[in-house]
């Protein structure tokens, strides 16, 4: 089985050869959460079985992020991020494969999600739209416009955030902003589905974002096991390697407007200033 399921991951992989900035991977597990951050009790909230009401069918949900009125968080926005590249990229190649056992507890949860609340979190658009997230979250970390982050993010991690963006330089802030172009691959590192007590359903998804920096210090090691950065002179200053691991939670409640927020924010460069 674990042969079986490192081939279909592997498959995932493929296209990053043949890209110039590289495409595909993940980490070996929910490493997030060895932050002590990222570890809270959603008061009043117990897991419980997937289960529908006989005879009720849900319809097709799309995905909607919070501020989706106001800022491109969806597919439908023209923009991928705020204006500016980061140029041209080096080549990235791939060198490791994801973790079999956890690639198979998300895709089979993926599915049950897919089958019981019509929500396909392998579409192109949920895939745009946490991308667009990050790149909008991290833009406003990099220039300290954190109250711009309220009705996005949960007020929690806002707090959070600004507490651990205090201690950075203005050049680390900088660093940061992820730019559409810097991502190389993003998939979901963990995925629950909770029932309160009054029958509400949620759901929480963390995705882990690998990306090209050009942050100073070394390689997030996590990173390096699956990709590898070939130097470039003409791409300019070496690229890093870097991670970044989002949740998103959304009432999935028959009747609720299924908005996107941002519950769990946690970058890399955090690390190289404790």
């Amino acid at each position: 089985m674990q042969r079986i399921s490192s081939l279909a991951a592997c498959r995932e992989l493929a296209g990053l050869a043949a890209c110039a900035a590289g495409r595909g991977a993940w980490n070996s597990g929910p490493s997030c959460c060895k932050h002590p951050a990222l570890h809270r009790h959603r008061a009043g909230v117990s897991a419980r079985p997937f289960a529908t009401e006989p005879g009720r069918r849900l319809c097709r949900r799309r995905f909607v992020f919070a501020g989706d009125k106001q800022r491109p968080f969806s597919s439908q926005s023209g923009e991928d991020g705020p204006p500016g590249s980061s140029g041209r990229q080096p080549p990235v190649s791939v060198v490791g494969t994801p973790d079999p056992l956890t690639w198979i507890r998300c895709k089979c949860i993926m599915c049950l999600v897919q089958l019981y609340f019509e929500l396909d979190m392998n579409s192109e658009e949920f895939e745009k739209g946490v991308k667009q997230a990050l790149v909008y979250v991290s833009s406003k970390m990099s220039i300290g416009r954190y109250h711009e982050l309220v009705g996005i993010v949960s007020n929690e991690m806002v707090e959070y955030v600004e507490t651990k963006c205090k201690p950075m330089t203005r050049a680390q802030r900088k660093q940061l902003a992820v730019n559409m172009e810097d991502i190389l691959f993003v998939h979901p590192e963990d995925i629950s589905v909770v029932f309160d007590q009054y029958g509400r359903k949620f759901c929480s998804v963390a995705m882990r974002f690998w990306l090209l920096s050009s942050h100073e210090g070394p390689d997030d090691p996590e990173a390096t096991k699956i990709f590898r950065v070939t130097a470039d002179e003409d791409a300019g200053p070496k690229k890093k390697l870097a991670t970044a691991v989002y949740e998103f939670h959304s009432e999935l409640t028959r009747g609720v407007s299924p908005d996107w927020r941002v519950t769990i924010v946690w970058h890399w460069h955090w690390t190289l200033v404790q």
